[in-house]
């Protein structure tokens, strides 16, 4: 499996209504410390949940129509904001970790 498309099998492994941070997938994807290999993934992936992708403290960092429509798609699936940043305490999904389990 190439490096992107471990990376787009994560991304595409994200639950309606949960959130992963750039930095998360590459992690997952066995390539800590490369977020930016994730927006790469998602540039040329088709059919992605792109909006379920979120910068680090849950912050939208698409700017301008894009960001609005990030911030739509994810209110529709129910995820919760404080201010401008999705509510990682409640929606962070992270691969292979099972939903209510929290990190101590």
């Amino acid at each position: 499996m190439s490096t992107l498309a471990a990376f787009r099998r994560i991304i595409r492994s994200v639950p309606r209504g949960r959130v992963i941070t750039y930095g998360q997938v590459a992690e997952a994807a066995g390539h800590p410390r490369s977020a930016r290999l994730t927006v790469w993934a998602l540039q040329g992936g088709h059919d992605l949940p792109w909006h379920r992708v979120v910068g680090a403290g849950g912050r939208i960092s698409l700017r301008g129509a894009d960001g609005e429509e990030q911030r739509l798609r994810l209110t529709m699936e129910g995820v919760s904001f404080r201010g401008n940043r999705v509510r990682i305490d409640v929606h962070g999904w992270i691969p292979g970790r099972r939903r209510g389990h929290r990190r101590t």
